[in-house]
Formats: C-alpha cells, sequence, structure tokens
C-alpha cells in the first residue's frame, strides 16, 4: 500500500472509535448516601502497530496520547438499599503523531464532556451483591477541527447505556463483570471536505477479580472486549468494524479512610482496526467528602 493511499485509510479510522468507557475494579461499589467524591485521572498510552481488516499496515504508526479527567461525583439515597450517584467527567489532554504518521502533528485541548446517571442497587444476597444501571451522555463541545486528522472532541452526540454486576464471594474476592452499548449521531463536518460520518452500535464487555489483600489494598486483574462501531463516510461503507481485547492489572489504596490511589497497567492483546495499545499505565486519586 503507497503511503499516500495508507493515510487515507487511516483518516477513516476515528480516533474515537478506541475510546473505551472502562470501569476500574470496584468503580461501582456505592457511596454512602450523601457523599461527594472528586476524582483526578492521568492516562498515558503508547501506540506504534496499525491494523485495517486484521492485517498490520504499519509497526512504526506512532501515536501517544497524554489524558487527563477531573471527575464529580454525589451520591443520593433513593431507599435503603438504592444509591443514585449522578456525575460529570471533563476530559482533557494531548496526541501526538510519529513515525510513518507523522504527517498527523499533534493536537491538545477538552474532550466532550460526560455526564453519568447510574443507579446501584445492594442485592439481598449473602455477601450484599451489587447491581448497576449506567446511562451515559456525551456533549459534542470538545475541541475539534475538521481539518485536523486529530482530535479530543467528537463533534457529535454519544449515548451510552452500561450495566454491571458485582458478585462478592467473600470480604476478599469479587468479581466485577460490566458491559455497555453505545450509540453516536452523525458527524455532518468530518475531513476536510466536511462530508458525514455514521457509526453503527459499539459494544464492550469488561471483567475483573478483585482480591482484598488487606482492608487497605486491594489487587485486581480482568481486561474486556470491543466490537463494532463500523463506519460509513460520506455514504460509502468503511468495512471498518473494530474487534478489540485487552488486559489491564489494578492496584487500589486507601492513604487513609477518605483518600485513595490506584494504578493501573495494561495493553491491547489483540486489534481488528486501527491502532494497538503497547502500553498503558493509569494513575488515579479520589478524595470523598
Amino acid at each position: 500500500m503507497k503511503w499516500s493511499h495508507y493515510l487515507v485509510v487511516l483518516g477513516m479510522l476515528p480516533f474515537a472509535n478506541n475510546q473505551a468507557i472502562e470501569i476500574a475494579p470496584g468503580d461501582y461499589e456505592p457511596l454512602p448516601a450523601g457523599a461527594d467524591a472528586l476524582l483526578f485521572y492521568y492516562q498515558h498510552a503508547d501506540r506504534k502497530e496499525l491494523y485495517h481488516n486484521g492485517h498490520k499496515v504499519s509497526d512504526n504508526s506512532k501515536l501517544s496520547s497524554d489524558i487527563g479527567i477531573l471527575r464529580y461525583i454525589h451520591a443520593i439515597g433513593l431507599a435503603e438499599n438504592v444509591v443514585w450517584q449522578p456525575q460529570l467527567l471533563i476530559p482533557f489532554g494531548q496526541m501526538n503523531a510519529s513515525g510513518d504518521i507523522g504527517a498527523l502533528g499533534d493536537t491538545q485541548g477538552i474532550g466532550d464532556p460526560i455526564f453519568v446517571s447510574p443507579v446501584i442497587w445492594t442485592l439481598p444476597t449473602a455477601n450484599k451483591d451489587i447491581f448497576v444501571l449506567a446511562p451515559y451522555l456525551f456533549f459534542p463541545v470538545g475541541s475539534y477541527d475538521k481539518n485536523d486528522a486529530l482530535n479530543l472532541g467528537e463533534n457529535r452526540w454519544r449515548a451510552t447505556l452500561q450495566t454491571a454486576y458485582i458478585h462478592h464471594f467473600s470480604k476478599q474476592w469479587a468479581l466485577d463483570t460490566v458491559a455497555d452499548a453505545s450509540w453516536v449521531s452523525a458527524n455532518n463536518d468530518y475531513g476536510s471536505t466536511g462530508v458525514k460520518l455514521e457509526e453503527k452500535t459499539r459494544y464492550e464487555y469488561q471483567a475483573a477479580v478483585r482480591y482484598a489483600w488487606t482492608p487497605s489494598t486491594t489487587f485486581a486483574v480482568g481486561g474486556g472486549y470491543i466490537s463494532g462501531s463500523a463506519t460509513r463516510v460520506d455514504g460509502v461503507d468503511q468495512h471498518d468494524s473494530v474487534s478489540t481485547s485487552y488486559a489491564r492489572f489494578t492496584v487500589t489504596h486507601f492513604i487513609e479512610p477518605t483518600l485513595q490511589i490506584q494504578a493501573q497497567i495494561g495493553k491491547d492483546i489483540e486489534v481488528e482496526q486501527g491502532f494497538k495499545e503497547d502500553a498503558r499505565l493509569n494513575l488515579r486519586i479520589l478524595k470523598v467528602f
């Protein structure tokens, strides 16, 4: 494939296809009613391999990203065993391309803000299992320029419905399972010519096993799978459905009862379409008040 053609193909793989709504192990354990939480995330990821329809088209397509997220949560008790936790997330950061895709340049700015409204039920099981129903809404006000190959904003509405079930085997062991479906509106100003970009439903499944080593420190190992998201550009099917599997290892520690830190490492295992993450580092600090 000639590089001029290759860059056209790359431009038809929206970076947002790889933006999974990942839940860290234990994220859906409910806060006490009336509590507030403020979180800050930092994520660094490196990529160098690019895939198209399951075939590696480059092993020197370097794309790095440094993303931060501010997140605020307020817990409202709806019943003795039900908590509603409306929250707002504001992403920001930068991406930089080099190597074979250096022509894509770089970008920085604000991503699309996200409003999340999970309802969390504590079930009357032996160890108080958890069921969650969480709608997400992404507001298309993030940084976007149709003339830029890389953007932090999508210039389209995105809605996601996520469900989760946490099974507590004991005080030490738990299994988090999460599934979601995501839908987007059309981007009517895509690419330098401002054509219409459409995308089919995107699906994701995640699971992680947690072990509470001490009351303050928890280890977790897990992964996930993303599929769907085939696109049409100016009415032409791109035959670019996503199929990505990934692995994660997470350590969470309470410095004191209301202050928590978390570190997570991971990578993509197999990628059908787009960039393959060689390495990812997620850091998080949480304060409950």
